[in-house]
């Protein structure tokens, strides 16, 4: 049976509702943090085999690719992605520096301010999804990744491996399941410059998380209906 079979129609209908609200927050934060009117697109989801992922990504984005990583435990066990085109992360990236930051010293803050947005986007997602099913989420240190999918996929799995060993997502084919939310990201920028950015937010799911986030995901669908 592949990973897309896993879920019923009512939890992906459930899931994509729950990412809905996770996004809205995001861009909400992210509106912040550039100083411009941020909308996220809502999001329809897949689940997949996590062995398609790269294909997918590769499908739907322009190359090269930019990934912002972070290792989940909690409800989420696994590794989080934040997969953009490097074409359309670089007018964000200006639009989060301060107006001072000499245009020269850019290039050797990108990768920090990346992460920044990265970390934005998918904290403020996955910790509103958790916070409505009533289950924690926790979340590491944001890791930047540039390449083809595929690449960024390996990079991002092997680096998310905790100092003690225990996490079973070492490789992309080592997740039982892997979630992708599509998104469109607009943003209107200060000093009128607008840009959209089409993106993947991907959930690489251990065996045992994707049990318990389908157990959680049921319980709250019950709670909705009853």
């Amino acid at each position: 049976m592949s990973a897309a079979a896993t879920l019923s129609d009512l939890e992906r209908d459930a899931l994509a509702e729950l990412g809905n609200i996770g996004i809205g927050k995001a861009s909400t934060a992210l509106g912040r943090m550039l100083g411009g009117l941020v909308t996220l697109s809502v999001p329809s989801v897949e689940i997949v085999s996590p062995a398609d992922v790269a294909d997918l990504l590769d499908q739907a984005l322009p190359p090269p690719l930019v990934g912002i990583s972070e290792r989940l435990g909690g409800l989420f066990a696994g590794c989080a992605l934040l997969v953009v085109p490097q074409d359309g992360s670089l007018p964000l990236v200006r639009a989060a520096l301060p107006p001072d930051i000499p245009a020269e010293d850019a290039p050797a803050l990108e990768d920090e301010v990346l992460a920044e947005l990265g970390n934005v986007v998918l904290n403020s997602t996955l910790a509103m999804v958790a916070n409505l099913l009533g289950e924690p989420v926790d979340t590491g240190l944001p890791l930047v990744f540039r390449g083809p999918a595929a690449a960024i996929l390996r990079t991002c799995a092997a680096a998310q491996l905790p100092a003690d060993g225990t996490a079973s997502v070492g490789k992309p084919e080592d997740a039982a399941a892997a979630v992708l939310f599509h998104v469109a990201l607009r943003a209107a920028l200060p000093g009128g410059e607008g840009t959209m950015v089409g993106g993947r937010v991907v959930l690489l799911l251990d065996a045992g998380s994707v049990q318990a986030f389908q157990a959680t995901l049921g319980r709250f669908i019950t709670r909705m209906v009853a």
